[in-house]
């Protein structure tokens, strides 16, 4: 008897998307049947960001979800498993890890079918469909992890698949033939490492599967790269990720309106070098910082950020041109040196640090809660955001992420020096419990921070008779520098201190000519006020 597969092709130009996705594969470009082969073309699209019209993208998906054809994966994701599954899978990945480099695909996957745990179709052809390609995604899963099937990720994406399958694709395709439409899926938002791969399963099995994030944020996109299994498309325009929405919007934009906004979007492309308030509120600073003569820090110091060279927006990240200096040593021009200083301090977002250290520090021990921030032996933006000890909760939800991506990034690349027997661990570890405790005054500072605009500064000023600066304060500096704030520290001594700690080629160093140890830091001079203003103040005040 000859054997009839399926084959899904992803549809690379749908003209219409939308209406593309709700239409049977049968009425579009591609469709062909033949005793060996079903062949037909399917929508996997990756929706990011919001049109114009933000409202008609919320009531579009509120459309979908009224559809019975339609399956909201994201909000209707069934978490349960039966126990003796629960059991059998433990089973499994026992006999896994006991074996020399582990089972092998082909032998874990009849263990699966021996414990029933892939579901059974009425159709045989169809049977034979979700085992290959059930292979196929663990095979892809053991190519994209670092550790194949040994990962840690493996057991949860095991158990997952395993929950999946039975409580969602056995449920809705149980009784599909393979001439029959297939389930068609929305996912809304963030998802897993296995949420994706199930996903995936779902758009090699023949799902039509939208992947909706307003904020353009293309987590699947990690799976696939290359667009081998889906496509994006991508809006101008982006917004916080909302909840899915549970009703129609009710506002209708006027024509005034729209027009408006589609002026708005003209005026403010992201390239066109002219910047609203707030519009990389939603997107990832990425600071980098300029080399410089001793004169260019005053010169770029009051310039916004959109100005300065190298500004740029990358994809979601706003590269963020900035100032890490250390001044040391002091001027022959004295007045010029404390002017030019006090011209840093002039703008309202700059912080001055005159006592050291200026950090708290812990004696707690962070291993757990490093450990569980981990997914795949990266840090997780998500579960850093979730833990229990995250303190910067009442921000907003832009700035929280924006500080837990900083924090991955710092902790992943850091700009600090490793100590005498310090593993690169126990580095990562002293900088991701340092960050946990970032003082309020900087994140007052940074919830002003509007990436494109003025950016906050911290001067610091190490009076002779002052500590020096500690490794704790230098991580801090280190963490606001990869943020995108300007950092500006005068040792009028010309010690060492960010040295010590710090990569040579992340800052820069200016030596002035003069080394001193007992100048203390000078107030600027109040100016005198002229008689005349004086008799005009008078007079306003009276009159």
């Amino acid at each position: 008897m000859q054997t009839i597969t399926i084959k899904s092709i992803v549809e690379r130009n749908p003209d219409d998307w939308l209406q593309a996705f709700q239409d049977s594969p049968k009425n579009r470009a591609f469709y062909e049947e033949t005793p060996q082969q079903i062949s037909f073309s399917r929508i996997a699209l990756r929706v990011l960001g919001v049109p114009i019209e933000e409202d008609e993208y919320f009531n579009s998906l509120y459309t979908l979800s009224q559809n019975q054809n339609i399956h909201i994966l994201s909000e209707e994701l069934n978490k349960h498993i039966e126990q003796k599954d629960f059991q059998a899978i433990q089973h499994i990945l026992s006999q896994h890890q006991q074996t020399p480099k582990g089972l092998t695909i082909n032998r874990l996957v009849a263990m699966m079918y021996g414990y029933q745990l892939i579901p059974k179709h009425d159709d045989s052809i169809m049977n034979r469909h979700l085992q290959l390609t059930t292979i196929k995604v663990i095979e892809l899963f053991q190519h994209q992890q670092s550790l194949g099937l040994l990962s840690n990720e493996f057991r949860r994406f095991l158990i997952d698949l395993v929950k999946w399958l039975k409580n969602h694709w056995i449920q809705w395709a149980k009784a599909l033939k393979p001439t029959d439409d297939f389930p068609k899926v929305v996912w809304y938002g963030e998802a897993t490492v296995s949420q994706r791969y199930f996903l995936l399963l779902l758009m090699e099995l023949g799902c039509d599967v939208l992947i909706f994030h307003p904020a353009k944020v293309d987590e699947f996109a990690e799976l696939d790269p290359t667009d081998a299994f889906s496509v994006s498309y991508s809006y101008t325009s982006q917004t916080t990720l909302q909840p899915f929405p549970d009703k129609p919007r009710d506002r209708q934009a006027t024509v005034g309106y729209r027009s408006s906004q589609h002026f708005e979007q003209l005026m403010h492309d992201q390239q066109s070098g002219v910047y609203r308030p707030w519009q990389f509120k939603d997107f990832m600073p990425r600071s980098l910082t300029l080399r410089m003569t001793y004169d260019d820090i005053f010169i770029y110091a009051k310039e916004k950020a959109l100005v300065r060279p190298q500004f740029d927006i990358n994809g979601n990240e706003v590269v963020i041109p900035v100032i890490f200096a250390k001044i040391s040593g002091v001027s022959s021009q004295r007045e010029e040196y404390w002017h030019l200083m006090h011209q840093l301090l002039i703008n309202p977002q700059t912080i001055f640090v005159q006592e050291f250290p200026f950090t708290k520090t812990s004696k707690a021990n962070f291993h757990f809660h490093y450990k569980h921030c981990l997914v795949n032996g990266e840090l997780s933006v998500e579960r850093i955001i979730q833990s229990d000890w995250w303190q910067y909760g009442e921000l907003s939800l832009e700035l929280q992420q924006a500080i837990a991506h900083t924090i991955k990034t710092s902790c992943e690349q850091p700009m600090l020096k490793q100590q005498p027997n310090e593993t690169l661990y126990d580095l990562q570890l002293f900088l991701f419990k340092q960050l946990t405790m970032i003082p309020q005054e900087i994140l007052r500072l940074l919830q002003s921070f509007d990436y494109s605009q003025d950016i906050p500064k911290i001067v610091l000023y190490q009076a002779p008779q002052q500590p020096a600066l500690s490794r704790e304060d230098i991580a801090l500096l280190a963490f606001l520098n990869r943020f995108g704030m300007d950092i500006v520290f005068y040792n009028p001594t010309g010690q060492l201190d960010l040295e010590k700690h710090l990569q040579e080629d992340t800052y820069d160093v200016h030596r002035l000519e003069h080394m001193l140890f007992d100048l203390p830091y000078e107030e600027p001079q109040q100016q005198k006020t002229a008689p005349d203003k004086i008799i005009k103040k008078l007079f306003n005040r009276f009159f």
